[in-house]
């Protein structure tokens, strides 16, 4: 009875805490406000220090998770063990596998891949000290969140649909993402936890604070040896026959202490410590994998294989901007137009999953600026509505071969009918004696987007597109000029624009 009560004040927590974290992603939707919806990834120390290394600054933002930090050193990594919502699934889907297939073929096997969570570690420092940020392939908070939004939510919505008013979000990549996920969860075939202990690299950190923690579970009086705890360790942290708990591997289950029928293990004060296993080798095997990869992604797959990339208002420079951004996909998930879709290569290997626009599935709404507010590490600035309208993300381009107005000599209003900040015209020419309405873009008054594009009836491609010519992206200062000021107000009157007038870019 007392084992079962503690197995349940266990899931309690889990399901507790993966509750929270699937709230605050549905609260995660245009119209709601933002208050706590990125707290996840504000606790994660893992992205504060990748982070500060790659910028050479401290990231304000995840301060915060200096206080995991300093519960990992009393607790022990509670937080895997409770808190983290992909190590909950994770049991969750064992739970659920144990019901397919026989026990005999779930049980626990002794696979030595423990070090490879520290190596992951040791690369993605290095490749930090070096310029560039990986945290996206590793961190579980950005695992599971990317999970629910490029592939969980679209197919959610598509059913939500039948029976709502509901809109379907559709996304460029899904599969990858899922994919990943799914090896994860596959993996639990293998032994439990096989993410979590071997390659996890946020698990690797608590680690380190977690050998020199304050609280831990140990051996006390004499053990019977009967190996109870040994085999219920999900995580192979206890060694049975020298009476030690690895303290960097313990998750603080707990299942140890409920299993043990002589009660020959607590939960104490102990300033014993664990020493580090990690081979030279090994070091040198990491370090050498970042010092190749970092360079190899940053000369020859970081070039664009697409240059139209258009990232969404208030981004800034594209090499902070990879730096900074988790990939978490929040950006996308609270846009409303479903215009925000994930990169796969166009910006090289780093750039993957990283947001851009694509005016021909939704436009970047003049009245929104949802993408900044949400954005947990500020690759997307947080700007005021105002300040956002004047952002200049692209300009848009005319394909006269292909728009009605210039090939068909027909007349169409809509991309000048739609244009949000009247930066298209109508020139009237005659042909064969009818005269016609032609559509021409004002680059000085444009900023990209793309409900032109957006609406555009010409089939296939559109017949007037966003590029980024003259796009904006400062890391600090406004975005509103004195010159941007006043050409709005001579746009407004329609005025003519004084000669010698100058545009700042």
């Amino acid at each position: 009875m007392i084992k079962n009560k503690n197995r349940l004040w266990r899931w309690f927590f889990q399901i507790v805490f993966l509750t929270i974290f699937i709230y605050l992603f549905v609260q995660t939707r245009y119209g709601t406000k933002i208050d706590f919806q990125y707290i996840f990834f504000r606790i994660d120390p893992l992205t504060l220090i990748i982070c500060s290394i790659t910028l050479r600054r401290v990231i304000w933002f995840g301060l915060l998770s200096i206080i995991l930090l300093i519960l990992t050193w009393v607790l022990g990594r509670f937080f895997c063990g409770f808190v983290c919502p992909l190590g909950t699934t994770i049991d969750i889907g064992r739970g659920l596998l144990s019901k397919c297939f026989r026990p005999d073929f779930l049980k626990k096997r002794k696979i030595l891949y423990k070090n490879y969570k520290y190596l992951i570690l040791i690369f993605l420092f290095i490749s930090a000290i070096l310029g560039s940020s990986f945290i996206h392939f590793f961190d579980p908070l950005i695992i599971f969140e990317k999970t629910l939004t490029l592939f969980i939510f679209p197919t959610v919505s598509y059913y939500i649909n039948f029976f709502t008013n509901f809109s379907v979000y559709v996304y460029t990549e899904t599969l990858i993402s899922f994919v990943i996920f799914l090896i994860i969860l596959s993996l639990e075939i293998l032994t439990p936890r096989f993410w979590c202990r071997n390659f996890c690299p946020l698990g690797g950190l608590l680690a380190l604070f977690s050998k020199f923690s304050l609280l831990k579970p140990t051996f006390v009086n004499v053990c019977e040896e009967c190996s109870i705890c040994n085999q219920m360790c999900p995580t192979d942290a206890i060694d049975n026959t020298n009476k030690k708990i690895q303290t960097d591997e313990c998750i603080c289950c707990l299942r140890c202490i409920y299993e043990c029928p002589v009660k020959k293990i607590k939960y104490k004060i102990n300033f014993e410590t664990t020493p580090f296993n990690i081979k030279r080798r090994e070091f040198i095997a990491a370090l050498g994998s970042a010092i190749i990869f970092v360079p190899l992604t940053r000369f020859f797959l970081y070039k664009k294989i697409n240059n139209n990339i258009i990232r969404p208002p208030g981004a800034i420079p594209e090499q902070e901007f990879l730096n900074l951004c988790l990939r978490c996909g929040k950006c996308m998930k609270i846009c409303p137009t479903n215009g925000l879709q994930p990169c796969l290569l166009e910006v090289g290997i780093n750039g993957i999953w990283t947001p851009r626009l694509v005016p021909r599935i939704g436009q970047c709404e003049k009245n929104c600026n949802m993408c900044g507010k949400i954005c947990p590490t500020s690759a997307i600035r947080n700007l005021t509505l105002e300040e956002k309208t004047y952002v200049k993300i692209g300009t848009a381009v005319i394909d006269r071969f292909r728009c009605i107005a210039w090939e068909q000599n027909k007349d169409c209003l809509i991309c000048d009918e739609a244009c949000q900040y009247n930066a298209i015209t109508l020139i009237k020419e005659k042909v064969k004696g009818v005269t016609l309405g032609r559509p021409i873009v004002d680059e000085q008054i444009c900023t990209g987007c793309g409900i032109c594009e957006n609406r555009c009836p010409v089939e296939g491609t559109s017949a007037i597109q966003v590029l980024p010519i003259g796009e904006e992206r400062i890391s600090t200062g406004s975005y509103i000029t004195e010159e941007k000021i006043k050409l709005r107000i001579f746009e407004d009157k329609k005025e003519e624009i004084p000669s010698g007038f100058i545009f700042e870019k």
